[in-house]
């Protein structure tokens, strides 16, 4: 009888799994408001009545495929900012172009739905509210944490750790907004500058044992 019942919970994470990728994909090429359910299990050849046993309407499904995708890139991006040594400031510099390019890989991705994402957190689409400033906060603070370990170590000094997590966050996604609404430069413009700016601020709180290190 377990055994039935464990195939039977197979078989719904599987049906679950199916719904989200297909609805992931529908979502970034058409946009959250151009996507109906029918669409969704049009596209599954399931019925409606199985879409709506494991999610109660297409927000929600939503919400869900948003909080996922902010969560998988949070943790994409803290495991590629890791280095070996937290005093080799080299090492952290190199980090910054690949931890930008894959941002913007995510960006280019799902451009639809981090214009979502992003007028959800500013409350511009009060539906759309999917935890943005929560993982905002996250990111800032794991970059606080990367910085707090410079000055505990007197490699850095004079600013505050936090602020300059928040303004670190704050300042990619704010270029990824722009790229995407304005379109007034590419990508490659977009990651030059975010790698330059933050190896300008890097160097420029470093004390002189942190000079001498770099």
């Amino acid at each position: 009888m377990s055994g039935v019942i464990k195939l039977a919970e197979k078989r719904r994470r599987e049906t679950r799994e199916r719904i989200i990728n297909t609805a992931r994909e529908l979502f970034s090429r058409r946009g959250y408001h151009n996507t109906q359910v029918m669409d969704i299990v049009n596209e599954l050849g399931m019925s409606a009545g199985t879409f709506y046993n494991y999610f109660k309407d297409k927000r929600e499904l939503f919400l869900q495929i948003s909080r996922e995708n902010f969560i998988n890139l949070g943790l994409k991006l803290r495991e590629m900012r890791k280095i070996s040594n937290p005093q080799n400031i080299g090492e952290r510099i190199e980090r910054f172009r690949d931890t930008f390019t894959a941002f913007f890989d995510f960006v280019d991705e799902n451009p639809e739905q981090t214009l979502m994402m992003l007028r959800g957190g500013f409350g511009v689409d009060e539906e759309l509210d999917t935890g943005f400033w929560e993982e905002i906060c996250i990111a800032a603070e794991d970059i606080a944490d990367d910085f707090q370990q410079w000055i505990e170590r007197d490699i850095s000094a004079g600013f505050n750790p936090l602020v300059a997590g928040h303004a670190a966050v704050g300042m990619t996604w704010q270029v990824a907004h722009s790229y995407l609404v304005d379109r007034k430069y590419t990508r490659e413009e977009a990651i030059e500058y975010l790698v330059n700016i933050s190896t300008f601020a890097t160097k420029g709180f470093l004390t002189e044992k942190g000079r001498n290190i770099l």
